[in-house]
């Protein structure tokens, strides 16, 4: 079998913080899986209030059209948020707060298994690498036309909104994401690969109300590790709505240790054994496991 896992690779980014990624990679005789990754030890808060008229300015003898533009793009290790805003002639009243946070300070592992005499192997990648991501947002406009649109992304899942065509539109938004950690499992043998499954524990809240009155399209998808869809929503309106809309999407995939059945912590046996041999154990725990030995 043909087999390749990156390791990390480490560069420094500007602002004195620290940008880590990492990527795996499986490949077979017909086929191959990939897996990049992303992130950074950073923080980044941004607070902003706008009041104001959007209107004709004379600039050097010559009057420019009203216009307002608003651009956001932010992702980190697949947590990502995005909007759009355009906006003619009219009044814009807008407040907005964004608090990020992330973390690479643990080592990503893999880990690779092929049991005697079977043909599969088992590859395994753990990464803590966690985000949090907060966000809440304010708007206001009336007036000839605004567009808005704006999306947030938490590996894979998503919720997504556009306003379109608005004379007068409202919206007051809420976000929280969480990232805590990504576990990844490829099965494969030496001809193809058989399932793969990446497995990110991640929550995404989401409250959104809205006046419009103009297309309000929303949007949202969860997906399961292997890729498939859990849940999808797709609605679209169009006229004067007032929309009041909760969304939480929560995957958890939490790690086990089973214990070995023929060996259980405690066994019996004990009590068959000759009293004086049984002092130097003092009870059936000191027989099979050390770290249930009570010395006392």
């Amino acid at each position: 079998m043909k087999l390749l896992l990156s390791g990390l690779l480490i560069a420094a980014l500007i602002f004195a913080a620290q940008g880590s990624s990492w990527s795996g990679y499986v490949k077979t005789d017909a086929d191959a899986w990939s897996l990049s990754r992303e992130s950074s030890n950073m923080s980044f808060t941004m607070d902003q209030s706008i009041d104001g008229q959007i209107s004709i300015v004379d600039f050097r003898g010559r009057s420019l059209s009203p216009y307002h533009s608003y651009y956001k793009d932010l992702s980190l290790n697949d947590v990502r948020i995005k909007e759009r805003t355009a906006a003619l002639a009219g009044s814009l009243v807008s407040e907005e707060f964004l608090n990020l946070e992330s973390w690479v300070n643990n080592s990503v592992n893999a880990t690779i298994f092929k049991p005697s005499g079977s043909d599969v192997y088992t590859i395994e990648f753990y990464e803590k690498w966690p985000v949090k991501l907060s966000s809440s947002k304010n708007m206001s406009y009336k007036g000839e036309q605004i567009n808005s649109r704006d999306f947030v992304g938490n590996n894979r899942d998503y919720i997504g909104s556009n306003f379109l065509y608005n004379h007068e539109l409202i919206r007051e938004q809420s976000i929280n994401m969480k990232l805590e950690r990504l576990n990844a499992t490829v099965f494969a043998t030496d001809e193809k690969i058989d399932s793969a499954a990446v497995m990110a524990t991640r929550d995404t809240e989401y409250h959104l109300q809205s006046h419009s009155t103009g297309i309000a399209a929303l949007k949202y998808r969860q997906v399961a590790d292997d890729g498939s869809v859990l849940n999808e929503d797709d609605q679209r309106y169009s006229g004067v709505y007032d929309i009041d809309r909760s969304i939480r999407m929560k995957s958890r995939f939490d790690l086990s240790r089973t214990e070995d059945s023929w060996l259980p912590c405690c066994s019996g046996g004990f009590s068959s054994m000759n009293p004086l041999d049984q002092r130097a154990f003092k009870s059936a725990k000191g027989v099979f496991d050390c770290t249930c030995f009570d010395s006392e």
